[in-house]
């Protein structure tokens, strides 16, 4: 007699090899899912620096997103704009450049502010601190790279000029 098909226990076990494998993939995959997102901020704040180094060499001064022609992600340079992951604030009382995520990324949680500021020591030296109010959660987990963009290991806590 020719056996055909599967026993219960291959079965069995192909079952349990592919519930290990979805155990440790999906966590991994919704992580890789996070960093994916949380990366249009490292882009756009690093554009903000660029914009701002250029303004402050022609200008020997700072300026708003407006006059040094930058617009976030969400397409705005004067107020509030939101993507699909990130509502970018223009409003600079608080933060020269400030994201803060719509949805939660991993561990960091939704509204946790992204932020850059910098010092001006005229007349074209120029001090950037990029951080966020949730280091370990938000760069740490997510996006290590995007304290490099500061030039300075001296906290600027609020807006410059």
């Amino acid at each position: 007699m020719k056996k055909q098909g599967f026993s219960l226990i291959e079965l069995m076990v192909t079952i349990v090899i592919m519930g290990v494998i979805a155990a440790v993939a999906v966590p991994k995959l919704f992580g890789f899912m996070a960093k994916s997102k949380a990366t249009e901020i490292t882009v756009a704040a690093g554009t903000y620096i660029k914009l701002q180094e250029v303004y402050i060499h022609d200008h020997t001064q700072g300026g708003n997103w407006f006059n040094i022609g930058y617009k976030s992600p969400a397409g705005n340079s004067t107020g509030k704009a939101s993507t699909q992951n990130f509502e970018y604030d223009a409003d600079q009382t608080t933060h020269n450049w400030t994201a803060s995520p719509i949805v939660t990324l991993g561990d960091c949680a939704k509204g946790k502010k992204w932020f850059v500021n910098y010092k001006l020591n005229p007349p074209h030296d120029m001090k950037y601190w990029a951080s966020t109010d949730d280091e370990t959660n938000c760069i740490t987990a997510l996006l290590p790279n995007f304290s490099k963009l500061s030039n300075t290991t001296t906290p600027i806590t609020s807006p410059g000029e």
